[in-house]
């Protein structure tokens, strides 16, 4: 009954986003993405720039996008009614993490296709882009319970991406790998490269471990949010 429920949840998300011309948008970035790697194709390995577009769709797909779902249904009142239906916020939450998670995934597919054709390890970019847009998704709705408009989301999202955005500095050979352990960023971004290249085997289970325990850490603080959050 449970997995029934969770799945109309996700197929009406999915609709919204549609409605609300998310994936539109998504599809818009996407294709200037897919039309910029043609052109930059003469220029030989452009695994470093795809590997930033890559974890950059994960953050406009789901960080930046649950925000805006967030605030719009504050505004909409449409938090007033889930609170007192049958499903709980539980099942709200996750299908809408599990929608933008599902749309990103799917653009990340579009352009690596673009950019590599099909010479790539599916797994590692799948569970990469997956799990980093979970882990976006979460804490766009974690921050947009305290942001009171669009404006003073984007102001709490700037500290955040930054703080984020550090272990980029890596694919570019400033400081010490083990300086940005500490990042679930990093960890997403190490199962990108993973999916271009060949990585050691410690080097992948911390990516899917650390992000992984960044995602369930990221859950319960954002359901406990949303649960407290006033209407």
């Amino acid at each position: 009954m449970k997995t029934r429920h969770l799945i109309r949840l996700l197929g009406w998300d999915l609709i919204l986003l549609h409605r609300n011309q998310l994936i539109v948008l998504s599809a818009v970035i996407a294709g200037l993405y897919v039309g910029l790697f043609y052109l930059l194709k003469p220029l030989g390995n452009l695994n470093t720039l795809l590997v930033v577009l890559l974890f950059n769709d994960p953050v406009v797909t789901g960080f930046l996008f649950a925000g805006v779902l967030y605030l719009m249904e504050k505004n909409q009142n449409t938090l007033q009614a889930i609170r007192i239906a049958p499903q709980p916020l539980a099942h709200f939450l996750f299908s809408k993490s599990l929608a933008l998670a599902i749309l990103s995934t799917f653009t990340a597919v579009c352009m690596v296709l673009a950019a590599h054709g099909i010479n790539f390890r599916w797994v590692h970019l799948l569970g990469g882009v997956f799990l980093s847009a979970l882990f976006f998704s979460l804490w766009g709705f974690y921050i947009g319970v305290y942001s009171r408009t669009f404006n003073h989301f984007l102001l709490f999202t700037i500290g955040f991406l930054v703080l984020m955005g550090i272990p980029f500095l890596s694919l570019f050979d400033v400081g010490y790998p083990a300086y940005y352990l500490p990042f679930p960023s990093y960890a997403g971004i190490r199962l990108l490269q993973a999916s271009l290249e060949e990585l050691p085997t410690g080097q992948l289970l911390y990516g899917y471990g650390y992000l992984s325990i960044w995602v369930i850490l990221s859950w319960f603080m954002a359901l406990l949010a949303v649960k407290k959050s006033p209407l």
